[in-house]
């Protein structure tokens, strides 16, 4: 049984910044809404609570989620805390999305209530793209500070190994910490024709942070190389005005089509037809705009920064470059690769498998194993015993007791542990924990003999078939461990 089916009528508080119908809704509402509405067709029921903008009704029912608005930009913040505490006996969790500033709702629930926190990427340095002094000042301490102190013991939802590190550093949290990615668009039939000169497709938001207009300056030098070379930039933002005035002083008018806000079949369209996308940010929780252009079969090409490293895979479905390194240059280097025809149809299937590698329903059934771990873990003791880990460990074992060692699995193992059998060959992909502590997971189950690795940032992302752990070796010991015999860290041929 899956967590989505236990997670049948439970009721769920989602509170995000934005919904998806809000006119500078993205990536995080997206994530958001995508998740909440597969718990909605479990059975669960689920309240969206965002902020109210012009012509948006204070509620209605969307996709089987009822979204609620109320508040301003800031003032959601103030609503939201309200409206917890009118139906604080009413929610059995609640999620908070921390898009910059969270909502702090453990102030406002009983001690009974799972609080989880979904973290999609760190604001600290981008505080001061939006706010002037003290206000970026009050933004990094709401974030750090008061954050950890508010959240502490409480599970957190990461969306990717980057901000899991950033959370972990530059927040200084020590919670529980949980990766749950983002999904894939769902596969598109028809596929693309791609076009006939070098064409480059932007889809974001057109936001400081995005830094769209190094896009536009490498434009010139691209252009005397390749002077077919087109750019379609689509996506509404602050930006957008400027990025306007720059493409026209640089003489690009010809060159470079804004779009504007797009529709989902024009998304595709433009993403289709392209070469390659370029993301030009300087962080990113993820890279939603990867894997949409993946899914097109479309390569990317980022900077090696946080959230963008994870989504692409160097050389596979994209390329990264160093932040040392000209937009021009990596851009005219990836261009080069794809002048060849043969080149950018193998190019195209690889991104099309790594974009299938990933799905909005295995995204919400994380999300609903952490929700299931996190209310049990609150129904046993207020405050979190837990000693936190970020390894993840593969294990595949043998055992003539299959039928047995199954059911101790399924009362045993945490909602976020995975596993599978196949005859009496188990295989588990266990989080949170070293191989020390899988191995004397399983000695309590009575399994003697079990290969162990750790897993990989990619297998973390993607849920992995384990069947690749390789030819099993003894179970390790603690002292085998402390003297280095070679099992941690080490991945088998």
């Amino acid at each position: 049984m899956t967590a989505l089916e236990h997670i049948a009528r439970t009721n769920v508080l989602f509170l995000n910044w934005r919904d998806p119908a809000h006119p500078q809704a993205g990536g995080a509402e997206a994530y958001c809404f995508e998740i909440a509405r597969r718990l909605a067709d479990s059975g669960a029921r689920v309240t969206l609570f965002a902020a109210r903008f012009p012509g948006s009704r204070a509620g209605e029912s969307v996709d089987g989620v009822r979204v609620l608005r109320d508040g301003g930009t800031f003032g959601v913040y103030l609503a939201a805390a309200a409206h917890i505490l009118r139906n604080r006996h009413i929610y059995d969790a609640v999620v908070d999305f921390q898009n910059g500033i969270p909502f702090f709702s453990p102030l406002f629930t009983p001690r009974w209530t799972a609080n989880i926190c979904v973290i999609h990427h760190i604001h600290q340095k981008q505080f001061d793209l939006f706010f002037p002094w003290p206000m970026n000042a009050v933004g990094r301490l709401l974030e750090k500070h008061i954050s950890r102190w508010v959240y502490r013991g409480r599970a957190v939802v990461v969306v990717s190994p980057s901000t899991r590190q950033g959370v972990r550093v530059e927040l200084g949290f020590h919670n529980p910490i949980y990766l749950v990615p983002n999904g894939s668009p769902r596969p598109y039939a028809a596929r693309v024709a791609r076009a006939a000169t070098p064409t480059v497709a932007v889809v974001s938001r057109m936001t400081p942070q995005k830094r769209v207009d190094l896009l536009l300056r490498a434009l010139p030098e691209l252009r005397r190389r390749w002077p077919d070379l087109r750019v379609d930039l689509a996506g509404d933002g602050t930006e957008l005005p400027s990025l306007r005035d720059l493409a026209s002083a640089l003489g690009l008018d010809a060159a470079v089509e804004f779009h504007g806000h797009v529709s989902e079949e024009e998304k595709r369209a433009l993403l289709g037809t392209a070469w390659l996308t370029v993301v030009p940010s300087f962080a990113e929780g993820w890279g939603l705009t990867v894997i949409e252009a993946n899914s097109m079969g479309t390569p990317a090409l980022a900077f090696d920064v946080p959230g963008l490293r994870d989504a692409v895979q160097h050389g596979y479905n994209g390329w990264l470059i160093p932040t040392s390194v000209p937009l021009s240059q990596g851009i005219a280097a990836a261009l080069t690769e794809l002048c060849d025809a043969d080149t950018r149809d193998r190019t195209a299937e690889r991104c099309r498998a790594w974009s299938a590698r990933f799905s909005w329903d295995d995204s919400a059934e994380r999300l609903a194993e952490v929700v299931l771990e996190e209310s049990r873990r609150v129904h046993r003791h207020r405050r979190s015993r837990r000693r936190t880990s970020d390894l993840a460990v593969i294990s595949q074992f043998s055992a003539q007791n299959g039928d047995d060692v199954e059911h101790a699995l399924n009362t045993v193992l945490r909602e976020t542990d995975r596993w599978s059998r196949r005859g009496d060959s188990f295989r588990l992909l266990l989080h949170g924990c070293d191989e020390l502590r899988a191995a004397q997971a399983l000695r309590r189950l009575g399994v003697v003999e079990a290969a162990f690795r750790l897993a990989r940032r990619r297998e973390e992302l993607v849920r992995p078939d384990v069947s690749d752990v390789g030819t099993p070796r003894a179970t390790p010991t603690p002292t085998d461990l402390w003297r280095g015999g070679g099992l941690i860290g080490r991945d088998p041929a």
